[in-house]
């Protein structure tokens, strides 16, 4: 046997191995139906396991779920096609540069989007936010697309059918999840003044902004009232990023 046989086989008898089948030779419907089920339980128990452990849903929760929806059905794709090899690319991989920077597609449109959302849930200040969110549409735009780009030449073919809406996809994902920090960037922070008032009859605080603007009294969380404030925040994204008290 050939050495690249050699190394088919052994990847064959690993992969099988840790999805505890005899063999992912054939049609592979049982891995397949394994990951297919697997993506219905994640759409339905994430969610819910999030709700029942902090209360309520939030964009992270969401996006996890995804996450975990995607990962499920592209590994189902995947042995799906595995012995379908009229469907695989016919272009040999040369192992240049641009074949390093496509093997990170996947990481990048998983893991890019994460530190994204790490880099600005440290809350954002008037001298912090552009870089904080520049970061973010870095790792969630530009990374994933940058490495998208080198394995276009590789969808010929039949792969084309599956190459081309996969890499139009999952790289839709991660740039989907930055485009109100895209919209922050390109319009700027807002500048508002709110009065602020206490209702009697609930205790709560009620905000209105003295000029036309979307914010609401969840976006300042106040705590106290008859003083108005000068808001700095970002409407998109709804990030304040000052509250100043005006004295009349």
């Amino acid at each position: 046997m050939n050495p690249d046989r050699q190394d088919q086989a052994e990847r064959e008898r690993i992969l099988a191995r840790y999805f505890n089948v005899a063999s992912i030779r054939g049609d592979n419907r049982q891995i397949v139906k394994r990951f297919l089920l697997g993506a219905l339980w994640a759409a339905v128990l994430t969610p819910l396991l999030f709700y029942l452990k902090f209360g309520t849903l939030n964009w992270f929760s969401i996006s996890f779920t995804i996450f975990l929806v995607v990962l499920c059905l592209l590994f189902a794709l995947g042995f799906f096609f595995q012995t379908r090899t009229e469907y695989h690319t016919r272009v040999p991989i040369e192992g240049n540069l641009a074949d390093r920077i496509g093997a990170f597609w996947l990481v990048a449109c998983a893991f890019g989007p994460f530190f994204g959302w790490i880099i600005t849930s440290f809350s954002p200040t008037e001298s912090s936010w552009k870089w904080q969110y520049m970061a973010r549409a870095f790792l969630s735009v530009i990374l994933p697309v940058i490495t998208a780009v080198p394995l276009v030449p590789y969808a010929r073919g039949k792969a084309a059918f599956i190459a081309i809406p996969l890499l139009l996809a999952i790289t839709a994902l991660p740039v989907s999840s930055c485009l109100w920090v895209l919209a922050d960037l390109h319009d700027g922070p807002e500048t508002v003044m709110v009065d602020i008032w206490r209702v009697p009859a609930t205790g709560k605080f009620d905000c209105v902004s003295q000029t036309s603007s979307k914010i609401a009294c969840e976006d300042i969380r106040p705590g106290v009232a008859g003083v108005p404030l000068r808001i700095t925040w970002l409407p998109h994204s709804r990030r304040v990023l000052s509250k100043r008290g005006v004295i009349a």
